[in-house]
């Protein structure tokens, strides 16, 4: 079976005048958008896709970039095989932000297809403990930073009469895609065709049961992986589920996700992600705001007092066992709800 890599192999040669945009190629964008391209002249001049490449390549290794996490592996990966495709090699890139503290992580970039259609994309949740933070914090406060910061940049970047726009992003960025456009400036919204969610966070009751989010709606695709996780956080009605070749939190990795031809494989949500979403909305229903707060502040005080700054550190022995001994001070709801998704993370 072929995974999106496959895709760019197979269909790269075909530029996006002879190939329409596909649900595929909204992943290869959300999954470069996780480098970090900080160092390169990405902002200095309009730069293409492999200018820019190049550079980066010319300055980072598989090994240096794969330690900060799967997805900047992967994009790694993705990016050695764009910048010699010709259906990317040429595409301008520009507008690239990256501004993260223990606060907040958001990354942005522009990717500008045709003369008439960009994609944009924002970065996903890494291996920092800081955007896992921002996960979490989702069930109790809205909006975020990273949404305000989303908001801001959709509405400096998209033009009343600049091209169509693609918004997209893989784990939290596509929950800050969903949100970003749900919020910014109505006439600007008229601009986008498509907000794609790749496996990310839905949204609180009160968010999902708006009219922004109904305004969204028609245009929405959420892909999950058909053993989702992070995509079962918060509440969600639209899913479009692909068959991934790995099971659990392995399978939030874009990389994973089959594809057939121009297309990702469809499958049904394994029982496992279906018992996790169960899980979820009924601790949701069953705390309120305050009560949310009050778990997320335990769980990442406990993670902070460790010193633990990436999700790698997280999963060693002696940082499992202080998050199971601070769990015990929960509810026996929360306290079940943190230790089955801490085993998801940790069983990886």
């Amino acid at each position: 079976m072929a995974n999106a890599l496959d895709y760019v192999e197979k269909f790269g040669h075909l530029k996006f005048e002879q190939k329409g945009f596909t649900d595929v190629d909204n992943l290869v964008f959300s999954l470069l958008s996780y480098l970090d391209f900080s160092n390169t002249r990405i902002n200095e001049n309009t730069l293409t896709l492999e200018e820019v490449g190049r550079e980066f390549l010319m300055h980072n290794t598989f090994k240096e970039v794969s330690k900060k996490g799967v997805a900047q592996a992967g994009a790694y990966q993705m990016l050695e095989k764009v910048i010699d495709a010709e259906r990317y090699r040429k595409i301008r890139v520009s507008d690239y932000i990256y501004d993260t503290n223990s606060h907040m992580m958001f990354s942005a970039m522009i990717f500008h297809l045709t003369k008439n259609l960009d994609y944009i994309a924002f970065e996903g949740t890494d291996e920092m403990i800081s955007g896992w933070r921002e996960d979490f914090e989702l069930a109790h406060s809205f909006p975020v930073p990273s949404h305000i910061e989303a908001v801001k940049y959709l509405n400096e970047h998209i033009h009343l009469f600049g091209p169509r726009v693609i918004v997209g992003g893989h784990s939290k960025g596509g929950n800050l895609a969903l949100v970003g456009c749900m919020m910014m400036k109505r006439l600007k919204w008229m601009k986008v065709t498509k907000v794609y969610n790749n496996d990310g966070p839905g949204l609180r009751k009160a968010e999902f049961e708006s009219p922004e989010y109904a305004r969204v709606k028609e245009r929405y695709v959420h892909i999950v992986p058909h053993c989702s996780i992070v995509g079962m956080m918060m509440r969600n009605d639209v899913y479009k589920v692909c068959l991934s070749d790995k099971e659990n939190i392995l399978g939030h990795s874009i990389l994973t996700w089959q594809v057939s031809g121009d297309h990702l494989v469809r499958a049904a949500r394994s029982a496992h992600s279906k018992e996790i979403e169960r899980r979820l909305w009924r601790w949701l229903d069953n705390h309120n705001d305050e009560e949310r707060k009050k778990v997320t502040t335990a769980v990442f005080g406990t993670i902070e007092g460790c010193n633990i700054a990436d999700t790698i550190s997280m999963v060693k022995l002696k940082n499992i066992i202080k998050l199971i001994h601070s769990a015990k001070e929960l509810d026996k709801e929360s306290k079940d709800l943190v230790l089955g998704l801490l085993k998801d993370v940790a069983t990886k």
